[in-house]
């Protein structure tokens, strides 16, 4: 393994656009509510460690602090000096999840100032999934290239709807349309397995008949998919559609929230990704089995390297 740190790309903090969004999701009074709970998470703080070791490694220049001592939390981001706190620089909502990934961090996206990143993670099979780094205060000299890590993975919802049943989308871009016909003949003839050189016989592939050009009408009702965000700074907010796989809840101050156990990817031959998704109880309510959709703002917390 290398010690050389992923790609970092520092930014201006303004490109992050705060957290003031991520707060009203749980209260629609952010300005009267967040100042008390700030006050209330800190008779209850603790300190993670993250990837450090010892207190050594940690460092100096700043404290990360979560509080109080249950599911849902409220993380705060100090400045120090002198072993002494200088000033609050930001504060966020966490909470835990059950649920991991195993990915390499290919890109950091860092706020230097705040002691804040969005990490750019790919899986084994390749597929890159974005996340607002909740430790990153702590673990920000921890991270090696080709490094593969237990990442904890949940997100919160803004807006989440029911996907009609039997929705449809019609596609009608001939490339488009060229990819969806020679797919399905492609996996027809290697019976559902996809071949090594798929590439190759995608761009071999041709039409047998006019009708292999018509538009296609595809049933999206059931589909499992993800797309980050696309502003530099902000891919951790992402837009998503997949089913419910597991619903508890949980508790934060006075508000009732509802986990959905969500599947943010579904791709062959590799282990769906999971994520823990808090939603208001008071929102519009889904059950298991149900597919769902919306956008959502997706966090990572890393403790642990992949063990092998």
């Amino acid at each position: 393994m290398s010690n050389q740190q992923p790609e970092t790309i520092a930014l201006n903090c303004e490109n992050f656009g705060g957290h003031a969004e991520h707060w009203k999701i749980i209260t629609a009074t952010p300005e009267q509510d967040v100042g008390k709970w700030l006050h209330q998470a800190l008779d209850q703080a603790s300190s993670p460690m993250g990837l450090c070791k010892t207190e050594q490694d940690l460092p100096e220049n700043v404290w990360l602090l979560l509080g109080p001592q249950q599911n849902i939390q409220v993380a705060q981001i100090v400045d120090v000096e002198n072993n002494r706190p200088k000033s609050l620089k930001t504060a966020f909502p966490v909470f835990q999840s059950p649920y991991k990934i195993q990915a390499k961090i290919s890109r950091i996206l860092a706020c230097t100032d705040n002691h804040e990143a969005v990490l750019s993670v790919e899986l084994e099979n390749g597929s890159v999934i974005y996340g607002y780094d909740t430790l990153y205060a702590v673990n920000q000299q921890q991270y090696h290239a080709n490094q593969s890590y237990d990442i904890e993975i949940n997100a919160w919802a803004y807006a989440l709807e029911a996907v009609p049943d039997k929705e449809t989308m019609l596609i009608e871009d001939p490339v488009a349309i060229r990819h969806h016909r020679a797919l399905n003949d492609i996996l027809a003839d290697h019976h559902g397995e996809t071949p090594d050189n798929l590439q190759e016989l995608l761009a071999a592939w041709q039409p047998s008949s006019p009708d292999d050009e018509l538009p296609v009408t595809l049933d999206i009702s059931k589909m499992v998919a993800y797309l980050y965000g696309e502003t530099m700074g902000q891919e951790d907010e992402a837009w998503f559609q997949g089913d419910i796989v597991g619903k508890t809840s949980s508790q934060f101050m006075d508000r009732n929230f509802v986990l959905y156990d969500v599947a943010l990817m579904r791709e062959e031959k590799a282990k769906p990704v999971i994520v823990r998704i808090a939603y208001p109880e008071q929102q519009q309510q889904f059950e298991i089995g149900d597919y769902i959709r919306g956008n959502i703002w997706i966090q990572f917390k890393i403790y642990d390297t992949t063990t092998l």
